[in-house]
């Protein structure tokens, strides 16, 4: 008997473990999902709220969470204004999306721009993946400095390796109270 429950406890044990494996640090910024007139995953409703409790969410496929090729396309500075907006925002194809429809649970670390004035709130909240964030979209790269916008590279869908999440406006105040973009912790979960 007790090699039983020695087993059973390394068992416990390894799968502990391996759960955390799938939690990665990150960052997110914020969409109003409702007022996008398309939606990159097929199937999925361009709705803030993806069932009870869960909210939309974007991913960028520079992220290292993203699965499937990257959308195609380029970064070309003469698409964007160079006041943060596109002229002429036809972006490129995600034919091939993997992440569409996956859930994730997400949970606020810090404030990404180092606030002071607002704390996470600690509770966790469960996203669904109905679009893309595409690197070379200029809906997303004239926003950052170098194509004349504002956001930092940091906080942007072309920062590669920071897992960047779009989640749905109606989901920051569940995050926290911090106003700009936050830190965050995602994990695999099911939908």
């Amino acid at each position: 008997m007790p090699r039983i429950a020695t087993f059973i406890t390394l068992l416990g044990l390894f799968f502990a473990s391996s759960e955390s494996v799938n939690a990665v640090s990150g960052v997110t910024t914020f969409n109003d999902f409702s007022s996008q007139s398309g939606v990159a995953c097929a199937g999925f409703s361009a709705s803030n709220t993806q069932g009870t409790n869960t909210f939309a969410a974007a991913m960028s496929d520079l992220s290292p969470l993203w699965t499937g090729a990257r959308c195609s396309g380029t970064m070309d500075a003469s698409k964007c204004s160079g006041t943060g907006s596109c002229i002429n925002c036809v972006g490129p194809a995600c034919s091939d999306e993997e992440q569409c429809g996956h859930c994730f649970n997400v949970r606020c670390t810090s404030s990404i721009s180092g606030e002071t004035s607002g704390s996470c709130s600690g509770t966790t909240i469960k996203v669904k993946i109905v679009d893309a964030c595409p690197a070379t979209h200029p809906e997303n790269y004239c926003k950052i400095a170098a194509f004349g916008g504002n956001v930092p590279a940091n906080q942007a869908c072309e920062a590669s390796g920071v897992n960047a999440l779009d989640i749905a406006t109606t989901a920051r105040s569940a995050l926290s109270s911090f106003q700009g973009n936050l830190n965050i912790d995602i994990e695999s979960t099911s939908c």
